[in-house]
């Protein structure tokens, strides 16, 4: 099949200006990973509507964020932030109103690839039912997930996944005819090693940014201290988690791949991932070499520990994933021996790869588009309440594939939640601790604690979502006994309001909030769904 050639450019024409400010900030200040229960909208209508606009130029100020961890499937935690809003705010209209010169740019430095090297970046996201009608192979996507995309279009620009690519670019198949290698690489600690001050040397190089530090006249330094006045004003790192720093990392990572490219390097990219394809090992190493160097000029580095050089052919599929798709559902109604069988291979792989806990990630969503028996659909939730004990990265799975396909019955989602807590509390798995709490409040009952105080756990963990949280916990199901005690907590963690803004702003009443956050509060501003 001779496939129409689609460039990067082609994605970002499809976005506004007006459309980029409101899915970075309307959608993408919180990372999809913290629970499901606050939205930046209403912020977003505040800063464009009454903020943006009383201000000639918003101010540039820099202050701290929010960290928060989440578990990895590899059960270490990925350290996430979630940055002030005005600061985030400046940097989203700063990007906006230059999208046009930003697209330009992205134009010339992506102008002579014949296929999309990135694969992962800010894009207009296609609603699932656009994927299903358009994908080559539709082996991914289920038709009854559609209901809920079928009319509108999604509004936020960022996914960690690029199945949408697939109604129009497939290269893997051309790039490797007539090669007999494949390179695997990364970039070590890509965003915490992104220094700030490369944003305007990728834009307008290196030496003329040296010579012309201006922010007040060129935009591409104002880019630089917007982005690093999300992160203390500090030039080395930008945020996890935050929809713009990914395309923060894009300026820099297509430079990359211009110089990569112009040596005729072909190769795809998934954000600091990288997959070339060539004819031997000689020029396997020699990428391996001319990456470094290319890093290197944007003071980045490979990570050498996920480096590695195989021997082509290579299946299409890593061996789990293909094993997993091969498995046979015979009966459109399917029985609880299959979903034993199907659950016992995806375990047994899992041993088989270091207890990859992806592996149970990727089982989990397929049965999700399953209909299951009764026996099979009660096998499959005891075996998942069993597995998220064991394997708390998981939970992030429980409501969207588990609770709402399932129409799960509320006191088994009260026994998976409470058993989460108890788990999660001895461990100090504050991520845990509140999606139980989460899934407390979406459902409506109480979780027993084992007589310990809520909200002494929620104070000593210093984790603004499991305080904020517990603080809503109790304002539903104890009748704000411990209101007052929330309420001192908020203030005196003010002092620190850069760490702890989303707690304490929800927290405390506009008489007790100054400058911004009073003018928010007045203006009936939340980040509560």
């Amino acid at each position: 099949m001779v496939q129409k050639v689609y460039k990067y450019i082609d994605y970002l024409n499809e976005i506004s200006g007006d459309q980029l400010y409101e899915g970075l900030l309307g959608y993408g200040l919180f990372s999809k990973n913290i629970p499901n229960f606050l939205t930046s909208k209403l912020f977003y209508d505040f800063y464009s509507n009454i903020y943006c606009k009383n201000k000639n130029n918003p101010n540039i100020i820099a202050k701290g964020y929010i960290k928060y961890e989440s578990i990895r499937n590899i059960n270490i935690p990925r350290i996430l932030a979630i940055p002030n809003p005005i600061c985030y705010g400046n940097l989203c209209y700063e990007l906006s109103i230059n999208w046009d010169e930003l697209k330009e740019y992205f134009r010339e430095t992506t102008k002579n690839q014949l296929h999309k090297i990135s694969r992962i970046h800010i894009r207009k996201i296609k609603n699932r039912y656009e994927i299903f009608q358009g994908c080559y192979d539709d082996t991914d996507v289920n038709e009854d997930d559609l209901y809920e995309f079928s009319i509108n279009t999604c509004h936020h620009l960022f996914e960690m996944n690029h199945k949408d690519f697939c109604i129009d670019d497939f290269p893997e198949p051309d790039l490797l005819i007539g090669n007999n290698y494949i390179v695997k690489a990364d970039i070590s600690n890509c965003f915490p090693s992104i220094y700030t001050h490369v944003i305007p040397w990728a834009l307008m190089g290196k030496q003329k940014a040296k010579n012309n530090r201006n922010y007040k006249t060129d935009y591409r330094n104002r880019i630089d201290i917007l982005t690093r006045n999300l992160k203390h004003g500090e030039t080395n790192g930008i945020l996890i988690g935050p929809h713009a720093s990914n395309l923060i990392s894009e300026i820099i990572l297509v430079k990359i791949d211009e110089e990569l490219y112009k040596n005729e390097y072909r190769y795809i990219r998934k954000i600091d991932d990288y997959t070339c394809y060539v004819k031997d090992y000689n020029m396997a190493e020699k990428f391996l070499i001319d990456l470094a160097t290319a890093l290197k000029k944007y003071d980045l580095s490979l990570n050498h520990k996920k480096t590695e050089i195989l021997k082509l052919p290579q299946a299409s599929y890593k061996d789990w994933v293909r094993k997993i798709k091969s498995f046979v559902f015979s009966d459109e109604l399917v029985k609880l021996n299959t979903v034993r069988s199907f659950l016992d291979i995806s375990l047994e792989l899992m041993e088989q790869n270091h207890e990859n806990t992806a592996i149970l990630n990727y089982a989990i969503k397929i049965l999700s588009r399953k209909k299951l028996t009764f026996k099979a659909k009660d096998y499959f939730l005891k075996t998942i309440h069993h597995l998220i004990l064991i394997y708390p990265y998981l939970i992030q799975l429980l409501d969207e594939k588990i609770f709402e396909v399932f129409k799960v019955d509320k006191d088994s989602i009260k026994k998976v939640s409470e058993d989460i807590f108890t788990m999660a509390e001895p461990k100090n798995l504050y991520e845990a601790m509140s999606y139980a709490l989460y899934f407390a409040i979406k459902y409506n009952f109480n979780i027993y604690f084992n007589d310990k105080n809520l909200f002494e756990i929620a104070k000593n963990s210093k984790d603004n979502i499991l305080m904020l949280l517990a603080y809503l916990y109790d304002k539903k199901f104890n009748y704000s006994k411990s209101e007052k005690a929330f309420i001192d907590l908020a203030k005196n963690l003010k002092n620190d309001i850069d760490e702890f803004w989303l707690f304490v702003y929800e927290v405390l009443t506009e008489k007790d909030l100054d400058d911004y956050w009073k003018e928010m509060k007045k203006n009936n501003v939340s980040f509560i769904k």
